[in-house]
């Protein structure tokens, strides 16, 4: 982006630091504040990758530059760094500007085949690359490459300036066929944090599976091994019947950390099974109970949802304390943040 002064007069549409509020139907996080009529491409060549780019000025004038007849560019998505002033509009706002469905006019001989995003700041002043830029962008990137089919790497989110890359170059040039050679810009710059924005694209995952086999679990004598269902987890599992006391089956584990986790359980189902199989899961507001029938939805990982949770010792109990007549099945569970 050529640099954009802040006084500029902002167009109809942006009033008082906020943009009109027409829903994004394309990306609901955003507003939908078009660009002039027709400054972009109708047709192209598929998006195959994304570009960031940093608008070399502030993010209302940037979206009021796009709105003007004489501007020969445009831009699918802007995002606010931060909130100058009190009338300025909230750090992390995001604007669309181009349908996706379009092609936008931001990278020469590569626009047809690519989506772009317009970040607030400079390249020489990383002032305005906050956490929620980052955010908001992680996220958005995300959601293009999800829609588009397009891998989560380094190959294809890029900047304007990833014409200095060899690497890029010869990888653009052999997987997108386009002219790497046909862009200048610098932009978003040495200060632009990648690291940062693609932990929130590919954010880690951590995975802990604990079996009945397996060291974290633990039951009484009651509870009889099976091998015979075919969709067990691993090489066996544990049952009982239903009964009213307290003879639980269970997965304990050391959670790494605090914060949001998802709980699955593994079962193989059968007629037999009890029809509501309580799973009792420690939670950080205390224990939380889901009913699960065993008769169904056997031999994959079911999603008993989320729940905040503290680090260090956690569990999920299966009990047999259930009027559901049947056999209550204990096999695996796993948490995943």
């Amino acid at each position: 982006m050529n640099n954009i002064p802040k006084s500029i007069v902002l167009a109809a549409g942006i009033v008082a630091g906020t943009t009109a509020a027409n829903a994004s139907s394309d990306y609901a996080p955003a507003i939908w504040n078009p660009a002039y009529s027709g400054h972009w491409y109708t047709s192209g060549n598929g998006h195959k990758f994304v570009v960031c780019h940093d608008m070399e000025g502030y993010y209302l004038s940037t979206i009021s530059y796009f709105q003007q007849s004489g501007t020969q560019a445009s831009i699918h998505y802007c995002v606010n760094g931060k909130q100058d002033t009190g009338t300025d509009a909230p750090a992390g706002e995001l604007t669309q500007m181009v349908s996706e469905a379009y092609y936008a006019w931001h990278v020469l001989c590569w626009n047809t085949y690519c989506a772009g995003t317009e970040h607030e700041g400079f390249a020489s002043n990383p002032a305005w690359y906050t956490d929620a830029m980052y955010n908001t962008s992680g996220l958005l990137q995300r959601h293009l490459c999800d829609h588009y089919g397009i891998p989560k790497d380094r190959n294809h989110i890029v900047g304007h300036d990833e014409w200095q890359n060899a690497a890029w170059c010869t990888y653009a040039s052999a997987h997108f066929g386009i002219d790497t050679t046909c862009n200048s810009h610098t932009d978003p710059g040495q200060y632009w944090d990648w690291n940062k924005l693609m932990s929130i694209v590919n954010p880690t995952t951590t995975t802990i599976v604990v079996d009945n086999a397996d060291a974290g679990f633990s039951t009484s004598a009651n509870w009889a091994t099976g091998t015979s269902a075919t969709d067990k987890y691993g090489a066996d599992y544990r049952y009982r019947s239903n009964a009213s006391l307290s003879d639980a089956a269970t997965f304990s584990t050391s959670l790494p950390s605090a914060g949001t986790w998802t709980v699955y359980v593994w079962y193989p189902e059968g007629a037999n099974r009890s029809s509501s199989t309580p799973f009792i899961i420690s939670t950080s507001a205390g224990d939380h109970t889901e009913d699960v029938n065993q008769q169904i939805t056997g031999g994959q990982w079911v999603n008993q949802g989320s729940y905040t949770m503290n680090s260090g010792a956690n569990y999920i109990k299966v009990s047999c304390w259930t009027a559901a007549a049947g056999v209550v099945v204990a096999d695996a569970v796993k948490w995943v943040q």
